[in-house]
């Protein structure tokens, strides 16, 4: 075996980690997972494979490990059965989903809601139509008219007046000879 192994870092009984150091020249690096030191004594030697099989199967790497793998488990378990047990909260809204405009209903006019549409074409030129059976008539309510709809606006387009002044007409000069 050359000389020159190199102590890997460790933990101690304790729970204290050290930081890995070089050996000599023909020296090893000696000792136990928990405590390491560089000698002579080849009988006393620890390898670098032998020194990384002691960081892996630590007692304290085997239980960080173990319990990261059942909060992991923990959690997903509380999800799923969130999800399927009807007296959670996200089982309730993945059953029933909020909609944005959902609350009171408010008109905006203040004639009746229209009435359904007819199963067949109605022709207007034929006149009105008899009450189909089961439903009541309807009083009919006159349609606005424009006029009354946008009193804002005048009725139709412009008349023309031949007789008007133009709308813009363009300033004389005030001084005299221009």
């Amino acid at each position: 075996v050359a000389g020159g192994e190199d102590c890997l870092w460790y933990v101690d009984r304790n729970g204290s980690w050290h930081p890995g150091f070089d050996c000599e020249f023909f020296t090893f690096c000696c000792g136990t997972c928990h405590q390491r030191y560089c000698c002579r004594d080849p009988l006393r030697l620890l390898t670098e494979r032998q020194q990384r099989h002691c960081l892996a199967f630590s007692p304290k790497t085997i239980a960080g490990i173990a319990s990261a793998v059942v909060l992991f488990i923990a959690i997903v378990t509380t999800i799923v059965c969130c999800f399927m047990c009807s007296c959670c909260y996200l089982y309730q809204r993945r059953r029933h989903p909020p909609t944005p405009l959902q609350g009171p209903e408010i008109p905006l006019s203040s004639y009746p809601p229209a009435a359904p549409p007819a199963p067949f074409p109605v022709d207007y030129k034929a006149g009105p139509t008899p009450p189909q059976p089961g439903f009541a008539p309807m009083a009919m309510y006159p349609s606005p008219s424009p006029a009354a709809q946008y009193p804002m606006y005048p009725s139709g387009p412009p008349v023309y007046n031949p007789t008007a002044p133009p709308p813009y007409v363009p300033a004389q000069p005030s001084y005299p000879g221009a």
